[in-house]
């Protein structure tokens, strides 16, 4: 009713109240809801005063605090919502307007509420209007340090944007060249934002599908290469900065990680190198052991070490099955727990 004041999760939290009813059904999940809504901090300090937005609901688009209560109400309704930090801008807050841990409040009011097409019957202007829109806030996220929102909103974007098989009809063309600029830029980001979290195969996906977008982008060539390297293959992230240098000669940045992966790369394989030599006891020794040059002196290895030499990459391989298994054998251990 009128006033009547609600907690939405059965705390205080998040409570919401209705100022004027709406009318029709309540809000769905998967419409694109249009409001107009101020906020304000608990001081009372005015931060957003009479916006308009729209977004789609329950997609992560708005702060949870409007996501959540939105479903509660109906076209032409006015609410208000009280939220702690966690449902608003959480630790981060969103610089300078509203400091991190802020508790907020909202007035909301329905304006309108439409239902989201299938992709398939969309035509290629509304689909970019919704997954530029998406991008777009995923960026706002991406400025405030807030990660995993903004890969959330990219992956949303690219529904829309790139969807997946490209089930769009029979003869769908490739798409505008406008469409192709936001689906590089959106599938970049997320690649970006996958490396802050250090999630490194969904990131190479996003990084790959940009690089099938456009072979020649330096900017999905070099976040590849940084993901390659979190996750340990390092020659594969030294091909991509080569080809990141090849497309662009004048990239200083390119240039300067492609010098530091080779270092690194020459690094790891003197470091094998000796460990092979120590597990074949094939340190050379200042009295002359197995690997010293022959009592000839003609500079020759010993028979011995030729012999030695010829085994390091057996041990190598031996070195590697084993760590695979165990790889395996923890993989398997993972799964089971999860």
């Amino acid at each position: 009713g009128i006033n009547a004041e609600y907690g939405i999760l059965g705390n205080d939290s998040l409570k919401r109240r209705v100022k004027k009813e709406g009318t029709g059904p309540n809000l769905e999940k998967g419409q694109q809801v249009t409001v107009k809504y101020s906020l304000l901090l608990s001081s009372g300090k005015m931060v957003d005063e009479d916006l308009e937005l729209t977004f789609e609901l329950g997609d992560g688009e708005a702060i949870d605090a409007l996501d959540l209560t939105a479903n509660l109400a109906r076209v032409g309704e006015t609410f208000e919502v009280v939220a702690q930090s966690r449902f608003g801008y959480s630790t981060l807050g969103r610089p300078p307007h509203i400091p991190g841990g802020s508790a907020i409040l909202l007035v909301v009011e329905v304006l309108q509420a439409e239902d989201t097409p299938d992709v398939g019957d969309m035509t290629e202007g509304e689909r970019l209007r919704i997954g530029d829109r998406k991008r777009k806030i995923g960026n706002e996220h991406f400025a405030r340090f807030d990660y995993e929102r903004a890969s959330r909103n990219y992956r949303g974007a690219c529904r829309f944007l790139d969807p997946p098989s490209y089930k769009l009809g029979e003869g769908a063309g490739p798409g505008s060249p406008e469409l192709k600029d936001i689906q590089l830029k959106t599938w970049c980001n997320l690649a970006f934002s996958e490396l802050k979290q250090e999630k490194c195969d969904p990131g190479i996906v996003a990084a790959n599908r940009a690089l099938e977008i456009e072979p020649t982008s330096t900017k999905a060539l070099y976040r590849k290469g940084k993901l390659l390297e979190l996750k340990g293959e390092l020659e594969e992230a030294e091909k991509a900065l080569k080809s990141a240098v090849k497309f662009d000669p004048d990239s200083q940045g390119c240039k300067l990680y492609l010098s530091e992966l080779t270092k690194k790369i020459t690094s790891q394989k003197k470091k094998q190198q000796r460990m092979y030599k120590k597990m074949l006891n094939l340190e050379e020794s200042k009295e002359g052991c197995v690997g010293a040059p022959d009592a000839a002196g003609d500079g020759k290895h010993s028979r011995g070490q030729s012999w030695i030499e010829g085994a390091i990459p057996m041990v190598a391989g031996a070195v590697a099955v084993g760590a695979f298994a165990v790889a395996a054998y923890n993989g398997i251990r993972g799964i089971s727990s999860w």
